[in-house]
């Protein structure tokens, strides 16, 4: 694990990126090591996030299936995030929808329209137990992509300490974030 961004437990990946680059002190780099297939492209706006402005897309209709592959410990717990900005890196002006599976599980369908619309990126979340000493996260072709491209901006990997979820059975389930709220404070999370 040379090149892997593994400061805090964790791989933090930024999707389609030729450099690492530094959001909130956590370093991204490239994905070129956890997927060996997709195409690159740039999104040219100047009020992203760095993680935005890069993003692997999977034009390959005769595929369905398109995965990153991590090198975990096996029975541990990790966070999955994976963030999205369509940014028309196609030439389209609506964002593809498409699966996401992890562990050959469908996690969720991503669709970034009503988020994209506002200017807004998109993430998702997800804790899972690793099965074996690799977790693969996919982005997968369903009925509503068509000729589109799934695609990622960033993905973030997270080892959890073994204490947490512990009432959870997660060889039946996952934890899935449906949304965050902050009460009393005025810090931003």
């Amino acid at each position: 694990m040379n090149n892997c961004a593994c400061m805090y437990a964790g791989f933090f990946i930024n999707c389609g990126g030729t450099n690492d680059v530094t959001v909130d002190s956590l370093k991204y780099i490239p994905d070129g090591s956890y997927t060996k297939v997709g195409s690159v492209a740039t999104i040219n706006k100047t009020d992203l996030l760095p993680t935005l402005t890069t993003l692997r897309y999977f034009p390959n209709t005769q595929s369905r299936k398109f995965c990153y592959t991590f090198p975990v410990i096996k029975g541990n717990k990790y966070l999955v995030k994976t963030i999205y900005y369509y940014g028309e890196f196609d030439g389209g002006k609506q964002p593809p929808v498409f699966d996401q599976i992890i562990e050959g599980t469908k996690w969720s369908v991503v669709n970034t329209t009503e988020d994209y619309a506002k200017g807004l990126s998109s993430y998702y979340e997800v804790v899972v137990v690793s099965h074996g000493k690799k977790l693969s996260v996919c982005l997968a072709r369903n009925e509503h992509t068509g000729t589109s491209s799934p695609f990622i901006s960033a993905l973030e990997v997270k080892s959890l300490d073994a204490s947490l979820y512990n009432p959870i059975d997660f060889s039946k389930y996952a934890l899935v974030t449906v949304s965050r709220h902050h009460f009393g404070g005025e810090d931003i999370i």
